[in-house]
């Protein structure tokens, strides 16, 4: 059954107690608690009643407050926006709703002007200002007959002929409710050419990598829709007069421009304002009962009832029909937004994440952790809640998008699941099992299962690519990303091969003969992940058919070779495939690094294979002379860390970090940078490259875009098997919690996490990003590495995860059970009771691990 809440307005209070609101009685900031404030009487009478909210959207009913309550400020001081060393004071008439703006002396007040009016069709405005905004609130009956509160945000801007203007907008907190966009332009708009375009449809695969968008009926299980719309439109019209008829899911309104004004009207309901250089912008913000339209760029705000009219799921729409002259061009964009109020099923799981005990695990300053709920103030209200380790309740959080955009770098952002509870799929049973006491640990770790299970199901193989790992969920459904030469490397070293051998092994073989390969780093990267498939799974028989492939490939490498540098030229990092890097000097670190690893894998393998002695040896030595000239010519001392480029570059001259290399020095398993050395990178990565979102991979670029201003989880494995090995439990735990804030709160791994804003884009599923925090368990907090001879285990157990336990580990023909007992950095350990320093490769069967800390 629909409840009152889902009915009402989602993004306007209403009180549905006693009749609902009245009227007014007060507006204003609480600084003590960091809440705002809305007090009012029941329409019934029956007395009074008060609702806080933190972020002015997401309202919970309260009890009025007994304190004495302070006069409501009729008079405020305003900074200009685009002039921000001057401002205005701003003078509001209650009574009328007009307001003025003037100086005031400290004793009187002097317009500028004759009070102008602001609003029409809302009541009983009154201004509230806190945090270094002013928001005036006022009350509008909806469609319903029910009265809302409203809620603007002001400010003041300098036009260019120097006039000050007052603007009101939407409080800025609603742009977190956006979850799809759409975008047109529309030239030549006149009566015979009208715009008609559906609200309401579906995404379906098209020629890859694009997709099509459909209509859809509200039936369908996978339609886009919602009720609830934020739409701004640009219209230019140079004609002297014209008609612009607008109907928005059934609502009409008129826009009228002539020489001199322009009128926005809703039946009897009018707003006007002088026409300027013929063109007008407005925003129309339509909740369930009401619809507020922002015209001329905020100058004024008409607020209407929305009616329900007869037939309205036929009508969920946009029109524009040019009546009278001609309309040059409109721009319009269309934002979905997501309603505030849980459905009853949610609420239950919203109640079942509330246990008595419920502490925090890791805190911010942004946001906070609980061991079953995720506070966050970047996406805002409500919190992830996570009852249990296989559920997690968390609205869309990206903005999805259905076209590419127009820059250089053809983004897009993607949501595949577009529900607000993510269950993991059956099959994940299958994998190693996590479990420590905290659900919202457990469910992440779930959750990057979860993406790599459904990564290399067929839910998203392109054809022909089946049982492999496609590098990302990318456009939906039976549109994956494709089995990628970087991504399947990447992904195999940093947990895939012991997580999914089977996967594993067909996706690396793939990659010798087929795949994506866009980076600098091709040539070597089946190298390195068929050698790390062969340490984790004891499977000769991939090296023995890729050996050929393999050593067309190594000399490739040999034959590029640069002996006078010691290095093989590089012009781009393993991380970018996107821009050239000069400052790098054509040997950029990170790529180094894997054609090192890859000489010195040949020459491990080639002695399996039976190699020539003396061949074995070449690539030996030459994997050994790259090391120890990325030794010698990266490390920059006075930085503290290797730099991007050699001594030479500009990026050694300048200090240049660029993660993916850093993580490739600084990770133990490939022996360049010495404990010494770790230990400075470790002090140095929050100074350079670590915010409390994740760690920029490009921290020296100024610029932003997916690579720059970028936080990738995938470059950070490195960083966590570091830290673990020197003892960095803090620093460990910072890593892991950043990305069970990033995952819980979006329900998967995006590609990017704007480094600045924390908020996650571009594509979802991704792969290497699920496998890299994976990787933090095992390589970071148990210290796993492995070689030929065995596996070995060096713990760095963070205090949060104490006690944890990972089960059904494969490692070869062995399936381990590791259980941890207590914290810490020193433990004994056993095999099925007896002590051990090394897994013996050769191990089979079922056997159990424990851990004993050391106090």
């Amino acid at each position: 059954m629909e409840t009152a809440a889902e009915r009402g307005p989602q993004i306007h209070f209403d009180a549905w107690g006693q009749g609902g609101i009245g009227e007014r009685i007060d507006f204003y900031y609480e600084d003590e608690r960091g809440q705002w404030c809305f007090e009012y009487s029941y329409a019934d009478g029956s007395g009074a009643g008060a609702a806080v909210s933190r972020d002015l959207v997401h309202w919970h009913e309260s009890r009025a407050g007994a304190k004495e309550r302070s006069a409501s400020p009729c008079l405020v001081e305003l900074p200009i926006e685009n002039d921000p060393n001057q401002s205005k004071w701003l003078k509001l008439h209650e009574e009328d709703h007009t307001y003025e703006l003037g100086e005031w002396d400290g004793e009187s007040f002097t317009a500028d002007s004759e009070p102008t009016s602001l609003w029409h069709g809302i009541d009983s405005g009154r201004l509230a200002c806190g945090k270094g905004r002013t928001i005036l609130a006022g009350l509008a009956r909806g469609s319903d007959g029910r009265v809302q509160l409203i809620l603007t945000e002001l400010s003041l801007r300098k036009t260019s002929q120097g006039s000050v203007r007052l603007h009101a907008a939407p409080v800025v907190e609603l742009l977190n409710l956006r979850v799809w966009q759409r975008e047109w332009a529309v030239a030549d708009l006149d009566e015979r050419c009208p715009f008609n375009e559906s609200l309401q449809f579906r995404i379906a695969p098209g020629e890859w990598p694009d997709i099509r968008i459909l209509p859809a009926e509200g039936g369908e299980p996978d339609v886009i829709m919602s009720e609830l719309l934020d739409v701004q439109l640009s219209i230019r019209a140079e004609a002297q007069s014209c008609l612009l008829e607008m109907e928005l899911y059934g609502i009409q309104i008129v826009v009228e421009m002539n020489e001199l004004a322009t009128s926005v009207a809703w039946k009897g309901a009018t707003t006007s304002l002088p026409k300027r250089e013929g063109s007008l912008k407005l925003r129309m913000l339509l909740d369930q009962a009401s619809m507020h339209i922002f015209a001329g760029d905020g100058e004024a705000v008409l607020s209407i009832p929305a009616p329900v009219t007869p037939g309205y799921e036929g009508q969920r729409r946009l029109k524009l029909h040019c009546q009278r002259g001609t309309i040059d061009l409109v721009e319009l964009v269309v934002y979905g937004l997501r309603g505030t109020a849980p459905s009853p099923s949610e609420q239950l799981l919203i109640e079942a994440a509330h246990p008595v005990k419920d502490r925090a695990i890791y805190q911010s300053e942004s946001y906070s952790i609980y061991s079953h709920r995720v506070e966050d103030a970047v996406y805002g209200e409500p919190p992830a809640y996570v009852p249990d380790r296989n559920t997690i309740l968390s609205p869309t959080r990206a903005v999805e998008e259905f076209v590419w955009r127009k820059n250089w770098a053809n983004d897009m952002t993607r949501v595949i699941d577009r529900g607000s509870v993510w269950h993991p799929q059956a099959e994940i049973a299958k994998l190693p099992d996590l479990r420590t006491e905290h659900a919202t640990i457990d469910a992440a770790y779930r959750l990057a299962l979860d993406v790599f299970y459904r990564c290399g199901s067929p839910e998203f193989a392109r054809p022909g690519e089946e049982g492999m790992w496609t590098a990302g969920q990318f456009q939906g459904p039976g549109e994956g990303f494709g089995v990628w030469v970087r991504d399947t490397t990447h992904i195999a070293i940093r947990s895939g091969n012991l997580l999914d051998p089977a996967g594993a092994r067909a996706s690396l073989l793939f990659t010798t003969k087929d795949g994506f390969d866009n980076g600098v780093d091709g040539t070597a990267m089946p190298i390195v992940g068929i050698w790390d498939y062969y340490l984790t799974t004891g499977d000769l028989t991939l090296v023995q058919e890729t050996w050929p492939n393999l050593k067309n490939r190594i000399a490739k490498l040999d034959e590029s070779f640069d002996s006078e540098r010691g290095l093989v030229p590089a012009d781009q990092s393993t991380s970018n495939d996107a821009f050239p890097e000069p400052e790098a000097g054509g040997f950029c670190l990170a790529t180094e690094t894997y054609f090192m690893e890859a000489f010195r894998a040949m020459s491990r393998m080639g002695a399996l294979m039976g190699e020539a002695v003396e061949q074995v040896r070449s690539w030996a030595e030459r994997g050994e002379l790259l090391l120890q000239s990325i030794q010698r010519q990266y490390w920059n001392d006075e930085a503290g860390y290797f730099t991007s480029g050699p001594i030479g570059s500009e990026s050694h001259r300048e200090g240049y970090w660029e993660s993916a290399g850093q993580e490739m020095a600084m990770w133990p398993r490939y022996g360049i940078a010495t404990p010494e050395q770790r230990q400075r990178i470790l002090d140095r990565l929050p100074e350079v490259a670590m915010n409390e979102f994740g760690v920029n991979v490009f921290p020296y670029r100024e610029e932003t875009n997916h690579f720059a201003g970028a936080a990738w989880v995938v470059w950070t494995s490195g960083m966590a098997a570091a830290a673990g090995r020197e003892g960095r439990t803090d620093l460990l735990m910072t890593l892991i919690a950043q990305q069970v804030r990033n995952s819980v709160m979006t329900k998967t791994f995006y590609e990017v996490i704007d480094y600045q804003t924390g908020k996650a884009w571009r594509w979802p599923g991704q792969l290497w990003h699920a496998a890299g925090f994976i990787s933090y368990f095992y390589f970071g907090v148990l210290g796993m590495e492995y070689n030929e001879r065995g596996m070995t285990i060096t713990p760095a157990v963070p205090e949060t995860l104490r006690d944890l336990r990972l089960d059904n580990l494969r490692y070869r023909e062995a399936v381990l059970d590791i259980a941890v007992h207590g914290f810490g950095t020193k433990f004994r350990m056993t095999s099925d009771g007896e002590p051990f320093d090394v897994i013996p490769a050769s191990l089979k069967g079922k056997h159990l691990i424990e851990l004993w800390s050391i106090v």
